[in-house]
């Protein structure tokens, strides 16, 4: 086994463990960077309030710079909580001793809106950080500190970008969740060209340390070999799903779910907010399915769970699991991301019955038994079936052919759709819906004939 590759945070602790150097670092393991800490500061807080900030002397952060350094390889480092400008002069010093690739967050006020800076420290991090920084990742009020000028629009935050870039940095992300948006805007700009991310503002989410694993998370995808508009990417999409999986732990602001689960989770490739909201509505609904699903509706070659764009054409317009729900000690468990176009075979089922039932846009298979589908029988469900032996030679497709064939036997589409199997073939039971709730509801109702 490969050792991991290294990475530093220089920052600030948070004893809530939502921000800081906390964040840092599981921001580091979730993607297999080993991290290294230079302490800037103890700050005492929780998810409401900074109580006091503790800064480290400089004497201590030198030596904690030089000892980690002169025995572990880094070159990708970021800049977190500083407080002091003595401590941005430091870390200035040490990027040009070491050649750190030097990502700064300028780290000015927490979630809660506390200030997290001394006097004089964002003239400092202008003057000696952003000259010699790789990528510099300001919220909009850091933005607007260094830039003093004010920012409402996405066209501002460009012009921001375009500023700070004349200070030195190679490359400004800048952030736009303040915004008055229901969308995030992000901006990446290299000097000649910018990137822009938007994904919807989850609704009440105040998410605790989002900028601090932002940060880190674009550090991390560096360390792996990632060139910088793909990690601005990845770790766009990545932070999304840890604020949307995010937890509760006080009575202030939530709390980030980092770990690679969710980094694996996220959603991927978004074409459109239209694929993003399918994206979405399926996520919702398959986390309530493995919580409920009972391990005799699990087939021994997995389940999984389609919901089509409208007017799907192809399974490439089919969101489902890039692998499947399989049985795991004794529990259902999720295994791979949702994605579009990765799975042919629900995607058949799917176009199949969008053929003739347009809205019918989801389905889901479960474990054949007797037993499945005699509770099946006890609902008012419209059921059919399919015969493998009375498939054509020339089928290209045994779900394409075995989901019409079922439908021509009904008058109205039917809600379930079953096979007894064939030769190497595993039986099954497929659930039919207009989306991911419909066939939710109708799986709820056969568990409940248990």
């Amino acid at each position: 086994m490969m050792n991991p590759k290294t990475a530093m945070t220089i920052g600030g602790s948070d004893s809530s463990a939502g921000a800081g150097i906390q964040a840092d670092l599981k921001s580091f393991t979730a993607l297999g960077i080993h991290g290294t800490t230079v302490l800037t500061s103890i700050t005492i807080q929780n998810t409401q309030t900074v109580k006091k900030i503790i800064p480290t002397s400089a004497e201590d952060i030198r030596n904690q710079i030089e000892t980690v350094m002169e025995d572990i390889p880094i070159k990708h480092v970021k800049t977190g909580l500083l407080y002091e400008p003595s401590i941005a002069k430091i870390v200035s010093s040490a990027t040009k001793k070491y050649n750190w690739d030097l990502i700064v967050d300028p780290v000015l006020t927490a979630t809660s809106g506390d200030s997290l800076a001394s006097t004089n420290l964002t003239e400092e991090i202008k003057k000696t950080l952003i000259p010699i920084s790789t990528i510099i990742t300001p919220n909009i009020p850091e933005a607007e500190a260094v830039t003093q000028h004010s920012i409402s629009t996405v066209e501002g935050m460009k012009q921001a970008a375009k500023k700070i870039h004349t200070m030195g940095a190679k490359h400004v992300v800048l952030k736009g969740g303040h915004l008055q948006n229901k969308k995030a805007y992000d901006i990446l700009y290299d000097g000649k060209q910018f990137t822009e991310l938007s994904l919807p503002k989850i609704p009440n989410k105040k998410a605790h340390g989002s900028g601090c694993t932002f940060s880190a998370l674009i550090t991390a995808y560096l360390a792996k070999g990632n060139n910088v508009q793909s990690a601005f990417t990845q770790a766009k999409y990545s932070l999304w799903n840890m604020i949307n999986n995010g937890y509760t732990i006080g009575e202030g602001s939530d709390v980030l779910r980092i770990t690679n689960q969710t980094i694996k989770n996220a959603p991927q490739k978004i074409q459109s907010s239209l694929h993003l909201e399918t994206w979405m509505y399926l996520s919702k609904i398959i986390r309530k399915i493995v919580d409920e699903l009972p391990l005799s509706f699990t087939p021994e070659v997995g389940c999984n769970i389609g919901f089509a764009l409208p007017d799907a054409k192809n399974k490439n317009d089919i969101c489902a699991l890039n692998g499947r729900i399989v049985r795991s000690s004794n529990k259902p468990q999720r295994c791979g991301p949702l994605q579009f176009g990765s799975s042919k075979h629900i995607a058949s089922i799917i176009l199949a019955v969008m053929k003739t039932y347009p809205n019918q846009r989801c389905a889901m298979n479960i474990k054949y038994t007797s037993k499945n589908l005699s509770m099946i029988k006890q609902t008012s469900f419209r059921i059919s079936s399919f015969n493998r032996i009375n498939e054509p030679e020339n089928t290209s497709s045994t779900m394409d052919w075995g989901t019409k064939t079922a439908i021509k036997k009904t008058e109205t589409c039917p809600d379930c759709i079953y096979d007894t199997g064939g030769m190497g073939k595993e039986p099954m039971i497929r659930i039919l819906g207009q989306n991911p709730s419909d066939v939710y509801r109708k799986l709820k109702q056969i568990i409940h004939q248990y």
